[in-house]
Formats: C-alpha cells, structure tokens, sequence
C-alpha cells in the first residue's frame, strides 16, 4: 500500500503535495469538451462512493466536499480518457444518532448527488468511536455496484475522523469488508480529517487490506476556495443551458403530459437549488460540467440527439412536447436544429470562460506557491489519476 502522511516542513510533504497540485491542474487545463454515449457500454466508466461521517466534528470537511466535488468530477471528465462518471454516499454516524446511515446509491444524476449533499449537516456523535463497520459495510454492498470489466474503475473513499467501534460485535469486521470489496474489484481509500492516532492505525490497515492509499488531511478538510472573476457569469450560463432543456417520453395523452410536466419541473428544481444554495465556486464548476458532461440532463431530448443515443426521428410524435407535436416532420427539424445551435453557443460560453477561469486559479495558485497544504481534494484527486491509470483509463 502507498500511505501518504502529510506533516508539516518535511521534505515528503513538499514532494506529495507537488504531485498532488500538479495533478489538479493538469486536469484543470485539459480542454473541455462533450462527447458521444458509447452505446455498446464499452466506454471507460468510473463508480465512485464516499463514505462520509457527518457527526458534529465533521463540519469543515462536509463544507469542502460541498465547494469541490464538482471540480473532482470535472477533473475526471475532462481527462484524456473522457470515463463517465457516477457517483454514490454514504453518510454515516453512530448508533444513538438520528441516523446510523443513510445511502445514496450510484448514480450518473450528478444533480441528485449535489443535491443530497447539500443536505448534510454535521451533527451527533460525542464519544471517540462511530459506527465505521456499518458505514463500510453499506458502503460496499448497498450502494449498487456494477458488475467488475476492463473498462470500469470502482473506487471507495472512506472519509472521517474517529475509528470504528470495536466493541459492535454483530457487525463485521472493517478488514473483513474491505477484503471483499477488494475482491469485488473495488479499491478502498481511506482519508483520515485530523490526527487521531487510533484513527490512523485502522484507517491505514483497510486501505491496506483494499489495496487502495491512505491520506491524513486537516480537520477541516483542507479545502482553499479560490473565488475568480468569472465564476458568476458561468453560474448564469449554467442556468441559461439548463433553460434549453426539452422533456419527451411519456406517451400520448394526460398520462405523457405529467410526465414530460414532471421531468421539466424536476430540471427547473434542479437549477434553481444549486443557483440559491450552493456556493459560487461550486455553481460555476456546476456549469462547467454540464457543458462537458454527455449524460447531465436526465431525460432531455437535446442532449440524447447531442450525444448520439436518440435520433429525432425515431421519437413517437406521441412522446414530444406540444410545442414540437404540432410542427411538421421538417419543420420540427429545423426547430431542434435551432434549439442545438443555441446549446451549442451557451456551452462554447462556457468551455472559453472555464480556460480563463483555470488560467487565473492557476497564476493565483503560482503567488501562493501552490495549494499551500494537502486537502480532501488533492487527496481525491491523486488516489483518482492511479487507479484510473490501472484501468488504463488517462
């Protein structure tokens, strides 16, 4: 196993961290772009879960994870590989909490991830020790996992700050799950927030018997937000692409007009959560991605005829909005032609704002002489790059 500690003036941390940063930018600079759905299911995929404690002591690292988990997956996206992405929680406490764990299971609905995210607060806890064999368990086998290939790359982050309660014998073992999620052809990571010295003996042992890598971060998870001069107008942009949506499926009648209701209503939420809660930072990263991202939009034509998975034609008239039904065949295709052109436009807006965005982060990051200390994104980010790389996925 590879165990990265981080401490202070050493001369490993220099080292560590320069790989680290130079990750983050290297993938911060890769050109953005959107591409094709492999409809063979043959292109490269990573599943990606977080297993996060949310009790009380927890606050700074859910707050970082909040500005910084759509620049992890733009990251991803926007390496050369291009690998879709889809993501799953665990957030996890002790028992006595208001909840032992709840699980979101894997998803390509970045939105719904976000989301869900959002709505978790540090809180409960109190004694050292927390229900890390569950939180683990539930990690591994409810988060719904795809059967292991070539092309997919399954990763775990076990993130927290306390070890597990030994003493919960009816659960299993942490070493015994993180042996079968190994098994199962998914790596464990483990970040250790602070610096709990029981924590860093348990937290070093399953990322061992996982075969993935240790990292200890501060106890407030280490994230530098950089505000830039463009983030506004990329999160107005975000909202401006989310505008171009068009909901179909569904069938005729008043059955169809819910659903396609139902979807749209579902976008519009979706934009308007991140626009009013999120921070800037996040909403501008949130913009970028859905200019790169060949699956944001769940259940939107545009996108589906953009990404090559539905063509116009093929749609039962049945299953399009009034607005498209009533056109002709031809001029319903010049009407989604139109519409595509405008996407087309917003997204180039977008990709050409997110360079000059990366370029200024960057010089600013150069003054600073880096990120200036490791992070719970760094961390990520350099487990990604190698074990991406052993799926042959760049």
């Amino acid at each position: 196993m590879n165990t990265i500690t981080f401490r202070a003036g050493a001369a490993l941390l220099t080292f560590v961290i320069g790989i680290g940063l130079a990750t983050v930018l290297a993938f911060n600079r890769a050109e953005p772009r959107i591409n094709p759905v492999d409809l063979n299911n043959e292109s490269p995929t990573l599943e990606m879960v977080f297993v996060l404690d949310t009790t009380g002591s927890m606050g700074g690292l859910l707050e970082g994870a909040k500005q910084r988990i759509w620049g992890i997956v733009n990251e991803v996206m926007q390496s050369p590989s291009h690998p879709a992405v889809k993501i799953g929680l665990v957030a996890y406490r002790d028992r006595g909490d208001r909840y032992v764990t709840q699980v979101l299971p894997l998803t390509e609905d970045l939105d719904k991830v976000y989301t869900t995210l959002m709505e978790y607060e540090a809180s409960g806890g109190g004694d050292a020790p927390e229900d890390v064999r569950q939180a683990l368990a539930d990690g591994v086998q409810k988060a719904g996992w795809s059967r292991s290939t070539s092309r997919l790359a399954q990763v775990l982050f076990l993130v927290g700050d306390a070890p597990p309660h030994n003493d919960y014998q009816d659960e299993e073992d942490v070493l015994a799950t993180a042996g079968k999620a190994m098994e199962q052809g998914i790596v464990v990571n483990t970040i250790q927030c602070g610096n709990v010295s029981e924590t860093k003996q348990v937290w070093e042992s399953i990322a061992e018997r996982g075969q993935g890598q240790y990292f200890a971060i501060p106890q407030t998870g280490g994230v530098q937000a950089i505000a830039t001069p463009y983030d506004e107008e990329l999160s107005k942009l975000g909202t401006k692409l989310g505008g171009t949506y068009v909901a179909y499926g569904g069938g005729a009648g008043a059955e169809g007009d819910r659903f396609r209701a139902e979807a749209k209503r579902t976008a519009e939420v979706s934009e308007t959560t991140v626009a009013g809660s999120a921070p800037a930072e996040a909403r501008a990263l949130r913009s970028i991605n859905k200019a790169v991202n060949a699956k944001a939009y769940i259940g939107d034509l545009l996108q589906n005829i953009e990404n090559g998975s539905v063509k116009l034609e093929s749609v039962a008239e049945s299953d399009l909005p009034e607005d498209l039904k009533k056109l002709s065949p031809s001029e319903r295709k010049q009407e989604v032609d139109k519409r595509l052109a405008e996407r087309k436009e917003i997204r180039n807006q977008i990709l050409s704002l997110s360079k000059l965005r990366n370029d200024y982060i960057g010089a600013q990051q150069k003054k600073q002489g880096g990120t200036g200390q490791n992070s719970f994104d760094v961390a990520v980010t350099a487990a990604l790059k190698q074990q991406l790389a052993k799926k042959g996925i760049r």
